[in-house]
Parts: C-alpha cells; sequence; structure tokens
C-alpha cells in the first residue's frame, strides 16, 4: 500500500500540543505502520534472526567510554574520521566552494524564495532554495533545514508538486522550512541526492518509500560509497558555498530535518562543527530497535556502521553543541522506548562535558510528524 492510500484512508484533523506547538494534522491511525516481519522457523533458518545474532555479539569499538573532557574530545576525532571513512568520503570541510549559479527568484507572504545550483563535483549537481524573510539583515538566523522521503526539498518549503503531497505535508508537518522563513530567519533547503529533481526512473521501484534510493545504494555500495555519505558531503560542500556569502549567516547555523532529514541532521552535524544547534526529529534511536528491527528505505545503512558506533554514540559527537532529540510517543518505526534509551546515553556524553542541559527531548502525543514547539527553543542561548 502506498504512503498516500494510507493518509487516505485516515480522518485528517488539526489538535493542539503542549507548549502550544503542534505536530501538524493528527490521523486517527498511524499513517506509518510498521511493515509487517514474520521470522522463519527454526530460527536457525531465518536469515534475519541470525543477523540479530550476529548484531547482538557485536560490541562497537568507538563506543563512547570517555570519563575526562578531554578523553571525550579524542573520542570524537578518532570516531569522526573513522565515519567519515565508512562512509566513503574524504572528511575535509570548509574547501573551496563551488560556484552558485540563481536559477530563479519569485515573491512570497512576506519572504522571497530563490532556487540556486551548485556543482558539488563533476557530474553532481544539486538544487538549492533559499527562503529569505522580509527585513533579513546580515544578523538574520539561518536554519539548514533537511528533507526526507517524499518529493524533496519541495515538502518542507510547502511547495507540493500534488494534492498527495500537499495531504501529506499536513500529516507530517513536513513544512518547516517555511515556518523557519515566517519566524524571521533564513532557511536553506537542498534537494538532497536521490530526491525530488534527483531522482532517476527506474521501473517497478516502489514510490514513496525506494524509488529513488535502492538502485543508487546498491550501484554506490559497489564503487566504496553510500548515499549518507554522498549526502552529507553535498550537505558540507553547501556550507562552504554559504560561508563564502555576505548574505547569509552562518556564525550560529542550526540544521533541522525529520525522519530521513533527521538521519541527515544527525550525520552532518555530527561532522561537520560548523553546525552549532540542531533538532533530530523522527529518528534518534537505538540501531537494534529499528533500522536493524524494521524495513526501512536501503538509504538509512551504513556498511560496517555497527562494528563502530551506535546511533546515540554518533548523537554525541554533536556535543557540546546544542542539540534537541524530538520524537512522537505514538511513533511506530522510531519506538519512543528506543528514542528515550539513546536520549539518556547522549546525555551522558554531554554530562561528560559538564553541559547536560544542552541536550534535550521534545515527546509529543502524535505519530510520526515534525513538532514546531521545538522551533521556539531552537536558537536559545547556550548558557542556559
Amino acid at each position: 500500500m502506498k504512503r498516500r492510500d494510507l493518509l487516505k484512508g485516515s480522518t485528517i484533523m488539526s489538535f493542539g500540543m503542549l507548549r502550544g506547538g503542534n505536530a501538524g494534522g493528527a490521523v486517527n491511525e498511524d499513517p506509518f505502520p510498521p511493515k509487517k516481519i514474520i521470522k522463519k522457523s527454526p530460527a536457525g533458518y531465518s536469515p534475519l534472526a541470525y543477523l540479530e545474532r550476529v548484531d547482538n555479539e557485536i560490541t562497537p569499538r568507538l563506543a563512547f567510554r570517555a570519563v575526562s573532557r578531554k578523553e571525550a574530545q579524542t573520542w570524537q576525532t578518532g570516531l569522526r574520521e573513522k565515519l567519515w571513512e565508512l562512509l566513503g568520503e574524504t572528511g575535509a570541510t570548509g574547501g573551496t566552494a563551488p560556484a552558485g549559479r540563481l536559477l530563479d527568484s519569485a515573491r512570497a507572504d512576506g519572504y522571497t524564495r530563490e532556487k540556486w545550483e551548485l556543482d558539488i563535483v563533476p557530474g553532481r549537481t544539486m538544487p538549492v532554495y533559499v527562503l529569505r524573510p522580509d527585513g533579513m539583515t546580515a544578523h538574520t538566523k539561518t536554519v539548514l533545514c533537511l528533507h526526507g522521503h517524499g518529493n524533496g526539498a519541495r515538502d518542507i518549503i510547502n511547495m507540493p508538486v500534488d494534492d498527495d503531497a500537499r495531504e501529506l505535508i499536513r500529516v507530517i508537518n513536513t513544512g518547516y522550512a517555511e515556518q523557519c522563513v515566517r519566524r524571521g530567519w533564513c532557511a536553506v533547503a537542498p534537494e538532497l541526492f536521490t530526491f525530488g529533481e534527483r531522482t532517476d526512473y527506474v521501473e517497478d521501484a516502489r514510490p514513496g518509500f525506494d524509488g529513488g534510493c535502492e538502485k543508487p545504494f546498491l550501484n554506490a555500495v559497489q564503487v566504496g560509497k553510500t548515499l549518507i555519505g554522498i549526502r552529507a558531503k553535498d550537505i558540507c560542500t553547501l556550507i562552504d558555498w554559504m560561508d563564502t556569502r555576505n548574505d547569509i549567516n552562518t556564525e550560529d547555523l542550526a540544521c533541522i530535518g525529520i525522519s530521513g532529514g533527521g538521519m541527515m541532521t544527525m550525520y552532518v552535524s555530527a561532522l561537520d562543527t560548523r553546525v552549532n544547534r540542531a533538532i533530530i526529529s523522527g529518528y534518534m534511536t537505538e540501531m537494534k530497535d529499528s533500522i536493524l528491527a524494521l524495513r526501512h528505505c536501503s538509504c538509512n545503512y551504513v556498511p560496517r556502521l555497527a562494528e563502530w558506533a551506535d546511533f546515540p554514540d554518533i548523537g554525541g559527537l554533536i556535543a557540546p553543541r546544542y542539540l534537541i532529540i524530538q520524537s512522537g510517543k505514538r511513533d511506530g518505526i522510531f519506538p519512543i522506548e528506543s528514542v528515550r534509551r539513546a536520549y539518556e546515553k547522549i546525555r551522558s556524553i554531554y554530562s561528560v562535558y559538564g553541559i547536560p542541559e544542552r541536550v534535550s527531548l521534545h515527546e509529543h502525543d502524535g505519530f510520526h510528524s515534525f513538532w514546531n514547539a521545538s522551533l521556539d527553543e531552537l536558537f536559545k542561548p547556550l548558557n542556559q
């Protein structure tokens, strides 16, 4: 069943959330229920049961074990280098920025929407939307807004490609780039690799799940790369470009995203210390409870990652910068119990730095959706 079919089978309504925020349109049943998995019996015949046993026997080599700030900094350096290696990319940031080409500029209510194009490396070009609020100055805050699965950057800038996309934006509340610009911030929204305008046609691929990801993922692995690595490199190169511009302030750069956008917010914020604040929405768990336990798109996976670290370790690379972890209590594909365990592990890393108050967990009562209230705290002073 396609994602839009699930949404059509639900009644859409608005509902208030704690602290005055909301998580978009609520539905009366989970629009993203976990896909059923039945393991073969006897267990010795089951591929998934065997792989689960392998995972249970792994002790990640670079799991966090530091007890001092100095040890934590050394650990971060080592894991960051290893992570770039596993992703199949070089870790250098702050390199030569690509030239940007302005493709379009249009007025909207309260802001200007620009569409740019960046040549990341030979043969790889990325469209980017820049939403500038009216009255923008050199001191205007900038938020890097990353989309997840769906229709690409147009979902988060609230430019739905069709009626199904409009419904999906409302249910998951994915229009957060537009929400940022309406708060007076500059929002930068790249079209990520294998999504939107960067999607090839593959016959019989499933739309909305792995239609754009599965074939590129397999080809990337075969040539020593990963989709996460390519996307991370694209985004870091975008930050290089942003750094060269006098009209985009990256001094206190924030990065936000839900689902696959939360995944990329986690990786980019962990790898690139120019990101000073982050909201990871609908993604942060322990790997064994979501990515390994449930059916997810192939683009979530990094070969051999479990040998070295778990997601909370990657989240810990963001310390001592400001981090909000956000999740719905009824999110069926990123279970809240696992989210809470991951948060506690990350908080222990922040505690070694002496600033546990810089990481927080925001829970809402909905399913897999973005919670506006977290934006109210995105730019709170770091000394709090």
